[in-house]
């Protein structure tokens, strides 16, 4: 008879922490938001894969403005059209490759973003995340709604592991 009331006992134990366990796992479902925001500027600032190609553009574009500025310090000394000329050209290609390398960078960031952003959403169950970029997209939003900081964790900690 011992057995039986201790099965009874173990069966009752067993039943309230299942139903603990769920009280707990809904209440913390239910009071997550489904809608969510990220702070693009800030999250596309601190994404380190972003600040590595950065990194590379601006060595390229010291290269091509110590040239200029080479050019420049010959034509001060002897003035010439031919280099004028040269240093209106490595002007131009200055602009250029930065116009250039800034919408590379860009379109890269982002093929990036999209899936992992995309994960991110999934992996939290959130029905809509929206990206705030302060050009009045989102005219409010709940702190408790603001999930840059997990996003922007979550990035970095994807590109870490290289992916």
């Amino acid at each position: 008879m011992q057995t039986g009331k201790a099965n009874t006992v173990l069966l009752y134990t067993t039943a309230a922490a299942v139903l603990v366990l769920s009280a707990y796992t809904l209440t913390r479902e239910l009071g997550r938001p489904r809608v969510v925001y990220i702070n693009i500027g800030k999250m596309t600032e601190a994404y380190k894969f972003k600040k590595d190609l950065e990194g590379e553009g601006t060595k390229n574009l010291y290269r091509i403005r110590n040239t200029i500025d080479s050019l420049k310090m010959a034509d001060k000394t002897d003035p010439d059209p031919v280099i004028d000329s040269q240093i209106l050209y490595a002007e131009r290609a200055f602009d250029q490759y930065y116009t250039y390398s800034n919408q590379e960078m860009t379109k890269k960031v982002w093929e990036r973003l999209n899936p992992q952003l995309e994960e991110f959403g999934k992996q939290n169950h959130y029905e809509l995340v929206v990206g705030a970029n302060g050009a009045g997209t989102i005219l409010y939003g709940s702190p408790k709604s603001d999930v840059t900081e997990e996003a922007i964790q979550f990035i970095n900690r994807k590109y870490e592991k290289g992916n």
